[in-house]
Order: C-alpha cells, then structure tokens, then sequence
C-alpha cells in the first residue's frame, strides 16, 4: 500500500471530530435552539433601557443631555421591537407568545411613554427562570460560543457608547470653544469614533472628552475586529463541512497519519531487505 492511499484508510474529514460517527447522523438536540444567550442578551438590554428611563424620568439634567437619552432610550425600543420580529418568526407557538411576552415587548417599546420601559423588569425574572437548572448557563455557553460572545460584545459596546457619548457631552459642554455642543453632536462624534472612521470634522478639546474618545476608540477596535471573525465563521463552517475542527482533532489526525506512514515504511524497508538477500543468494 503506498502513502497516497493512506487518508482512504483514516476515513474521516478534517471536520468530523474525534468521534467516528456517520456523517448524516444527527447529533443529540443538535436542531434544539438556543435562546438562553439572546435571553440573556435582552435582559442586558432591558436593565440598560430601564436605567435610561429612569435617568430621563428622575435626573433633571440639562436639555441637550435629555436629548441624548432619549435617542438611546429609542435605540432599545428599536431593539425591542426587532426582538419581536424575531421571536415571531422563530417561535414554534406564536399566538401565544403574541399574547404574552409579545404583548409586553411592544407595550415597553412604545417611544413617547418612557414610564413603560419598567416593563421589562419581567425579563429579568424570565431568564431566572431559563437558568434555573443547575448548569444551564454554562451548557448554553458551550453549545454556541459564537453567539454568547456576540451578544456580550454588543452589550459591551452599547455600554460603552452610552456612557463615553455623555461624558463627551458632559466635559465639552462646558467649554465655549468646544465644538460638541448638542447631543446630536455627540451622537455623531460617538458614531464615527467607534466605527474607527473619525472624519475630523468635530474634534473634542478638552482632556476628559479626549480620555473618553479613546475609550471609545479602542473599544471599536476590539469589537468590530471580534465582529469580523464572527461573521468568517460560518464560511469556515462551510469550508470543514458544517463541523467544527479543534485542534485535538488535527493533532489526532497527524498522530494517526504518522503511525501509518511508519508502518509503510517498516513493511518497505522489510521488503526491500529480502530482495536484497535474494540477490546475494543467486
């Protein structure tokens, strides 16, 4: 047997893992969703949506500093509202998720009653609920890593942007040669930070706009590069086969191909000595 027909003899792909399982076998709970991690996600959001209402109901602050809130107070009823559609389209019953949880994710989206954003606090009882089973949250993690980390990076940067945005806001407020003046200004200058772009044309001049303007910097930078590695994923999925490939399972290929090429050669070099003997005989 030569080495080229040594792969024939591994029978597996790079992607089929350590276990030798038909390839269309299906896997345990393989089609099961996960909605612990996206629970988890909009809990995130509904605890930030709450503390946004709360800042714009109770803290009296300056105008321009309203307005801010509430463009962030709209971004989570925009995010509501497409939790919504999301739930919609992959719900198995969804009359009744419609009329339950549906009911209050639209009620706590509504943009001009602020005082309904409280609603949300269900959620966070909701995933209480998910999480119940002892190991839930981890097993969750371990079935897609993707995901979770997704959603704890734009849960981050939602976090960052808010508060780096109202600092900015804050500090360049108080400068009358400053150039960020409204909210809508600091929304843009945030937006244009994060993204890694900076056009240059609202620059901050004080130091604590600065310092926040490099938080927001190195942020973007760290997220949208994690970004960009999530969405490669599923064209590496794609590449193995739809599975995932560890480095356990190339290094178990390459011990078994090793073995195998050592094999061959010892049956050569045994054969290639008896010719030899043969040779001197006659």
């Amino acid at each position: 047997m030569g080495v080229d027909k040594i792969p024939a003899r591994l029978g597996l792909c790079y992607g089929a893992g350590n276990q030798r399982t038909p390839r269309n076998q299906p896997m345990k709970h393989e089609n099961r969703r996960n909605v612990i991690p996206f629970e988890l996600f909009m809990a995130g959001v509904s605890a930030y949506g709450m503390t946004v209402a709360g800042l714009r109901i109770f803290l009296h602050t300056g105008m321009e500093m309203q307005r801010l809130f509430e463009s962030f107070d709209r971004l989570v009823c925009l995010i509501f509202i497409l939790a919504f559609i999301h739930h919609v389209i992959f719900e198995k019953d969804r009359l009744r998720y419609i009329f339950t949880w549906g009911i209050l994710d639209l009620a706590s989206a509504i943009p001009f009653l602020p005082v309904l954003r409280f609603i949300r606090i269900l959620r966070l009882g909701r995933v209480v609920w998910l999480i119940r089973t002892p190991g839930a949250l981890k097993k969750a993690i371990q079935r897609d890593p993707s995901s979770s980390l997704l959603y704890l990076l734009l849960l981050t940067l939602l976090l960052v942007y808010t508060g780096t945005c109202a600092g900015i806001l804050a500090f360049e407020s108080q400068d009358p040669d400053s150039m960020i003046k409204t909210g809508d200004e600091a929304l843009w200058f945030g937006l244009v930070t994060v993204s890694t772009v900076g056009y240059g044309e609202i620059v901050p001049v004080t130091t604590g706009a600065r310092i926040c303007a490099a938080v927001l910097m190195f942020s973007g930078i760290g997220v949208f590069a994690s970004l960009a590695g999530f969405l490669l994923e599923p064209l590496r999925r794609l590449a193995t086969g739809g599975k995932q490939v560890t480095n356990a399972d190339v290094a178990a290929r390459l011990d078994e191909l090793y073995e195998m090429i050592r094999e061959q050669q010892s049956k050569d070099g045994g054969a290639s000595a008896g010719e030899s003997d043969l040779d001197q005989d006659q």
